[in-house]
């Protein structure tokens, strides 16, 4: 199985930092978030990635090359568009992915290793459906709720999904399990006039092939601001992760 790392966009939020660096090569405790990102999955038992990348990506090619200095094989993917929404970017991928089960991921998560782990456990003879990690803890103190993805889960399958959801129960934490059926549900989206991952899981939701993993303790936080930074810093000292 291989993996899909989005890198393509700015990170504007990280204001300076950004401007002269792609977002995925900002040092997180000695390490670039997208090169930690590659060594959790590799733990998981993945060693081939494709790589989106888009803002300043020569940066990031320049930094993993092929991968070799990680025992990985990297592939890398350009999109020229990396300013729209990231449902692009998925899509980018079809032709590299569109025969097989991949994980899916952005590359300014940070997560334990074992969310891939029991992900991978969990989705083993998965066909024709996706899965999405969420985290139903909502009480975390470095989740920013207003910012963050929402998610109405039922008996184990997602209702619906979006930023501006009302009603929820849990948080999209950014990890997914896909099958190929993934492209078909961004293109159906993005007809539709919406080209974020969410709306091809909403559409996918509707259908009901978009299951749910409750990571319940496993750590992970989205790296969005300097103060995401900071906190990340914290946890991941805390958690000797």
């Amino acid at each position: 199985m291989k993996a899909l790392i989005i890198a393509a966009g700015q990170g504007s939020r990280l204001k300076e930092l950004t401007n002269h660096k792609p977002k995925p090569l900002i040092q997180l405790l000695g390490r670039s978030l997208i090169e930690r990102v590659i060594l959790n999955i590799k733990q998981a038992g993945i060693n081939e990635f494709v790589i989106v990348i888009g803002y300043l990506g020569d940066k990031i090619k320049a930094k993993l090359r092929d991968g070799k200095k990680y025992g990985v094989k990297i592939q890398y993917v350009e999109n020229k568009e990396w300013d729209k929404e990231n449902g692009i970017s998925v899509l980018k991928a079809k032709e590299a992915l569109k025969n097989e089960n991949f994980i899916l991921t952005m590359s300014d998560h940070v997560f334990e290793p074992r969310m891939v782990k029991e992900l991978l456990k969990l989705g083993a003879d998965i066909k024709n459906e996706c899965i999405l990690c969420v985290d139903k803890s909502l009480s975390k103190n470095y989740i920013d709720l207003d910012d963050a993805t929402k998610v109405r889960v039922d008996n184990g399958y997602i209702l619906d999904i979006g930023k501006g959801l009302k009603e929820y129960n849990a948080i999209d934490c950014g990890v997914f399990l896909c099958t190929p059926i993934i492209f078909k549900a961004l293109e159906k989206s993005i007809k539709n006039g919406n080209a974020t991952l969410s709306g091809g899981i909403a559409v996918l939701a509707k259908e009901r092939r978009m299951k749910a993993f409750d990571i319940k303790n496993i750590f992970w936080m989205d790296i969005d601001t300097p103060e995401d930074l900071k906190n990340a810093e914290f946890m991941l000292k805390e958690k000797s992760l």
